[in-house]
């Protein structure tokens, strides 16, 4: 499939679209809250890859799903840029789940779980979008390091680094409100 869409044949272009276009979507709707922004998202990371299939390598152990994955994911944080830029702050985790924790909790409990990922979500808008980025795989999606840095197709250091520096930033966000 992949040696065809090097060749140029577009059907196996559109094999590689259809077999991966759900799931990028689904990736792209985890760093924008609007099903709208997702769709464009998606529709740049397949322009992409297919301008860039010829520069593919079939030998990467990753594999085109990752590969897509890294391209989506550098489309959604380059939007989430524009973003800003045109409409000052951002959150991204809008997807949170807003259900609460424990089994039966109070409303007093679920009152204050909302409020409380409220202001993590609006503080969140606060990160550059690199670090939304990073966050969100590393608190959201619950992903290790190594996975993240695979993702964004930088180093575990680079990881590290924002993630110290988006907790500084939360933290000192909380401690100045207290």
């Amino acid at each position: 499939m992949v040696e065809g869409a090097k060749a140029g044949r577009p059907e196996a272009l559109e094999q590689i679209y259809l077999g991966n276009r759900d799931r990028i979507f689904r990736l792209a709707l985890r760093y924008v809250r609007f099903p709208e922004d997702a769709e464009d998202i998606t529709q740049d990371t397949f322009i992409k890859a297919f301008d860039a299939i010829s520069t593919f390598d079939l030998n990467l152990g990753s594999g085109l799903p990752a590969w897509l994955n890294q391209i989506c994911v550098h489309c959604a944080i380059d939007h989430l840029r524009v973003r800003k830029r045109r409409w000052g702050r951002t959150t991204s985790l809008e997807a949170m789940p807003q259900d609460p924790p424990s089994a039966l909790p109070s409303p007093e409990q679920v009152a204050i779980g909302r409020g409380v990922r409220r202001r993590v979500q609006d503080a969140v808008g606060f990160l550059s979008p690199r670090q939304q980025a990073v966050f969100s795989l590393r608190y959201v999606d619950q992903l290790d390091i190594r996975q993240i840095a695979g993702r964004l197709g930088c180093s575990e250091g680079n990881v590290r680094a924002h993630l110290f520096r988006s907790a500084s930033k939360l933290r000192g966000m909380f401690l100045a409100e207290s």
